[in-house]
């Protein structure tokens, strides 16, 4: 038995993704974005990391989305508790 909190956590993640020192230029600066924004780098950008063209796609489409008037921040709003409700998100 397992004496750490630690360990257990580890025990449950299924997918590890990209490390920093596995990651070439492009994948490095889009991690340098994310720990800019929230402080460290998601899991899912992580394994997004894994398929480029993938980590560039969602990254269009994030930087489409965050920018200023292009989607009504009431619309913003909406489709996050959609996806919330979708996925079984607590609110």
């Amino acid at each position: 038995m397992r004496d750490s909190a630690a360990d257990t956590r580890e025990d449950l993640v299924r997918a590890k993704g990209v490390q920093y020192h596995e990651a070439g230029v492009f994948t490095k600066l889009v991690f340098w974005r994310a720990k800019r924004r929230y402080g460290h780098v998601p899991l899912s950008t992580r394994i997004r990391a894994k398929d480029p063209k993938l980590l560039a796609l969602a990254e269009l489409m994030s930087r489409y989305t965050s920018a200023r008037g292009t989607v009504p921040p009431k619309l913003k709003e909406l489709v996050q508790l959609k996806v919330a409700t979708m996925v079984g998100c607590p609110l």
